[in-house]
């Protein structure tokens, strides 16, 4: 059986006291994303909205999750550095047609997953249309869509939706 649409969006997410730097979070079904993993019971995990750690929507994040591809890709990530070791909520992304889903989302903190421990039982899986999907994480890099990373990983160009003026 298909997983039904989920909408995606973005808003605005809190920042520490004197940062500059814009903080946002995926808006899935008009919700926070955070905040439903925040809620979900039976993830012994250090929350990803403790007040020290902002969300965080990394570049070179967005446009890997612009790709699609299958494998396992950091949504949020700790705002200190790069290091999934630190702690990253992740998920598997993955093109189905023209679609995009996420699957499997996990507080990770290492290398691999371990699903009987780290994955947020309950959350997901999402599926968003793919053209709202890029025209999202487009906006989120503050670039019109079709540049380099809108193409999915066997290639082929991505649907190019044109962006709200």
């Amino acid at each position: 059986m298909p997983v039904p649409y989920t909408s995606l969006d973005l808003v605005g997410a809190a920042r520490p006291d004197g940062d500059p730097a814009p903080r946002h979070d995926f808006l899935v079904d008009g919700r926070a994303l955070l905040h439903r993993l925040d809620e979900v019971d039976g993830v012994d995990a250090v929350s990803p909205l403790a007040a020290d750690l902002p969300p965080t929507v990394r570049a070179a994040d967005a446009r890997r999750l612009l790709r699609a591809d299958g494998t396992r890709r950091v949504i949020h990530s700790c705002p200190g550095c790069e290091d999934p070791g630190c702690g990253a909520v992740t998920a598997v992304v993955e093109r189905v047609g023209e679609d995009v889903v996420w699957r499997d989302l996990a507080w990770q903190t290492g290398p691999a997953v371990d699903p009987e421990r780290d994955v947020y039982p309950g959350v997901g899986p999402y599926r968003f249309p793919g053209a709202v999907y890029r025209a999202v994480l487009h906006r989120l890099l503050g670039e019109a869509p079709g540049g380099p990373a809108d193409v999915l990983a066997d290639g082929a160009a991505a649907v190019r939706t044109p962006r709200a003026a």
